[in-house]
């Protein structure tokens, strides 16, 4: 039986790549792709921007195609000194940083205030980025960095330096965005393997929203082509 690969982002920019590359079409649940790549059902799915969209369409992902594991791909605010525009953060593992206070999520589902991705999705990853800056290299092009590490996510578009400085000292968080914990949290509640990737688009500061402009089809497209190297290893 051929695996069934949910790629998830939240804006067109986002899955237009995959929707073009993988032939897909639409389904009959709105939002959603059905293509192929690699002998895979590929389902793309156009989430909406934030964390209850993204839960809604990881569900209705589970419910109607069956799944096998979710890949959310897309951009990120950059929160670590370590980062530079155009690295790749690699969920080891998320939380909400608007969840307050934080520890009632131990004590109901997912029973963990922090969601783990999955290993095997990690390494493949990981593995695909540097497969993608081989080839970067091999063109004359700019190479990039690769982080594992913590992603926080909340339902606000962050651009005070102070913010971002007080989200890595409270989580020691690599990058922030809108929708990564929640699609952890329902993938985690329905066992279903996931990990989140991230190009970092701005730094989360108050230039976030001209970097964002500047660099949102640039870093979609670099989380997009990782994601098609790792769906050649899974």
């Amino acid at each position: 039986m051929n695996k069934k690969i949910a790629i998830i982002g939240a804006m067109k920019s986002e899955i237009s790549v995959f929707c073009r590359d993988f032939d897909a079409q639409a389904t009959d649940i709105p939002g959603v792709y059905r293509g192929s790549f690699n002998d895979k059902e590929i389902y793309t799915c156009l989430s909406g921007v934030g964390k209850v969209n993204a839960a809604i369409s990881v569900q209705k992902l589970i419910d109607n195609f069956d799944i096998d594991c979710i890949i959310n791909s897309g951009i990120a605010g950059g929160l670590s000194d370590k980062l530079a525009k155009l690295d790749i953060v690699i969920s080891e593992q998320l939380t909400y940083h608007d969840f307050s206070p934080i520890d009632i999520l131990d004590r109901y589902p997912p029973y963990s205030r922090f969601i783990k991705a999955d290993s095997e999705l990690i390494d493949k990853a990981e593995t695909a980025c540097a497969i993608l800056n081989k080839k970067l290299k091999q063109d004359g092009e700019k190479t990039f960095n690769t982080f594992r590490g913590m992603i926080v996510s909340g339902d606000s578009f962050i651009s005070s330096a102070e913010k971002a400085k007080q989200l890595h000292d409270e989580f020691g968080a690599l990058c922030t965005e809108m929708e990564g914990a929640a699609v952890a949290h329902t993938a985690k509640v329905n066992n279903i393997p996931f990990v989140v990737i991230r190009a970092i688009s701005d730094f989360a500061n108050e230039d976030a929203d001209n970097s964002f402009d500047l660099f949102e089809k640039k870093a979609a497209d670099r989380s997009a082509f990782i994601i098609k190297e790792i769906l050649l290893l899974i």
